[in-house]
């Protein structure tokens, strides 16, 4: 139920607590920047804002393996002066859509001329077609992308005689849809979409007084994952890590890297010219957790098979990585694999870390650490590169843990709040997000804890989820004690 009102009344302001935004989700990329700022801070939620600029849009695409449409039509001996040279267009099938593009040929046209008359007239506006001439031939592209531009039909006067013109086909050919990618090499990295937005959402939260960062994952929706492009994180079989997402895994090789650090500086120039110090979150940068994409597929190995990581490994060790088939192996049995696999990850954060410093020397950073799916002794020691992830190299270690939330484990969640302090990290370097999207959960409870713990900041994942439940605010007020009658 939606009540009018010219007001909104004052919420209790919560220091420490904030909404999350996600700008794959309709709470952010479907409404105005400003208005999403307006919703948290007037909430009264007022911790520091945790953006993850998401997995699915922020970045440019290309359509790799795609190719327009096309014919060619041949210009063939002299014109005769006040004759007509034609060509006709329309759609394949549908006889009362051709167009016939007449032109009058004139003292002095030549085969060479008249196809530069056809160019020019098809370029002066034409939607579904456009050319180009060379010499005596026209070639004529489909605007329209892939196979879909073989529906342009083609026919030409006079086809013979002293002067003919020879079409290539009946209709434009050759059209392939080719497919959607990340386009790792465009400069910016992030589309001016995703620019506008942020800058229009950092403004906003810049002017309630609010604290920002920017979160990006290793996830691409449109993320290549053919061998050759090199960016994906692999199963032992060749197989690309595709998530559910829908989204690639990216891996840890220099190629994937050199696309993340530009997209980290660019996200930090944002934050910078928005009047912030830049704070960036590494969010769930590590190996995938499992065996699969998900519960329900046939397991096929843990993910570190790509060619840089099989040929690091190698190169350091002198024999292939072994095969390991899944998340419960004895790190014992891997002794070398156990080192190897974080210090990718290690030096994968730091490296991007350097490349932002050199640009903004007081730049911030926080890892944002799922301790749920790394609850067993290999993930432990993979999936945390101990001498990359410190107090000193870190401005806070955020740590998150749905999977206890949803089985209402308290005290794993327990263990998830506190396990910064296990790494050195005091409170005030210490954060936790939670998810509200079960309001049968704990999730409440586990905020209470949190911040009984004085943490620097708790996020709730995230604004959407909080807003479409309808919570009260404050929220601690569901929360009862019970009474001995």
């Amino acid at each position: 139920m939606a009540i009018p009102a010219d007001t909104v009344s004052d919420q209790t302001i919560e220091e420490t607590v904030t909404l999350a935004t996600d700008w794959d989700t309709d709470h952010s990329i479907a409404i105005p920047a400003e208005r999403t700022a307006w919703m948290i801070h007037s909430l009264g939620f007022h911790g520091r804002v945790n953006h993850y600029v998401g997995a699915l849009w922020f970045y440019e695409l290309y359509r790799k393996g795609h190719q327009y449409a096309s014919a060619t039509v041949d210009f063939v001996g002299t014109p005769t002066v006040n004759e007509y040279t034609d060509i006709t267009i329309g759609r394949v099938g549908e006889p009362e859509s051709l167009l016939m593009v007449r032109h009058l040929n004139l003292y002095g046209d030549t085969a060479e001329t008249i196809a530069k008359a056809f160019e020019l007239e098809f370029n002066r506006g034409y939607t579904a077609i456009r050319a180009e001439a060379s010499a005596t031939q026209l070639t004529i592209y489909a605007r329209a992308m892939g196979e879909a531009g073989e529906a342009v039909s083609l026919d030409v006067s006079p086809a013979s005689g002293g002067f003919s013109l020879t079409k290539s086909a009946a209709n434009l050919t050759g059209g392939l849809d080719g497919n959607w990618y990340t386009d790792t090499m465009a400069d910016p990295r992030i589309n001016r979409a995703c620019r506008d937005w942020s800058r229009g959402f950092y403004d906003a939260c810049k002017g309630y007084g609010l604290d920002m960062t920017a979160a990006f994952s290793l996830e691409l929706q449109h993320g290549d994952p053919s061998a050759e492009a090199g960016i994906g994180q692999r199963y032992s079989n060749g197989e690309a890590c595709l998530l559910n997402t829908p989204a690639l895994q990216t891996n840890f090789s220099p190629v994937s890297r050199a696309y993340w650090e530009k997209v980290h500086l660019e996200m930090a120039d944002i934050l910078a010219a928005a009047g912030y110090v830049p704070y960036l979150q590494f969010g769930e940068v590590q190996w995938w957790y499992f065996p699969n994409m998900g519960p329900f597929d046939p397991p096929i190995s843990m993910p570190y098979y790509d060619q840089y990581t099989k040929d690091q490994f190698e190169a350091a060790h002198g024999f292939p990585l072994r095969f390991i088939g899944n998340q419960n192996v004895n790190p014992a049995d891997f002794p070398e694999e156990a080192a190897f696999l974080p210090s990718l990850i290690g030096t994968f954060t730091d490296e991007i870390r350097a490349y932002v410093l050199a640009a903004h020397p007081n730049c911030r950073f926080e890892v944002l650490y799922p301790t749920d799916v790394n609850d067993n002794a290999w993930g432990h020691l993979v999936n945390y590169p101990n001498a990359a992830w410190t107090p000193e190299k870190l401005t806070t270690l955020k740590t998150e843990s749905f999977g206890f939330t949803f089985s209402r484990d308290l005290n794993k969640s327990k263990y998830s709040i506190g396990y910064g302090e296990g790494k050195g990290f005091d409170r005030n370097q210490r954060c936790f997000l939670v998810g509200p999207g079960d309001s049968s959960t704990t999730w409440e409870k586990e905020a209470r804890i949190a911040k009984k713990q004085n943490l620097e900041s708790i996020v709730l994942f995230a604004l959407d989820q909080f807003c479409l439940i309808g919570y009260p605010v404050p929220f601690w007020k569901g929360l009862r004690k019970g009474r001995r009658l």
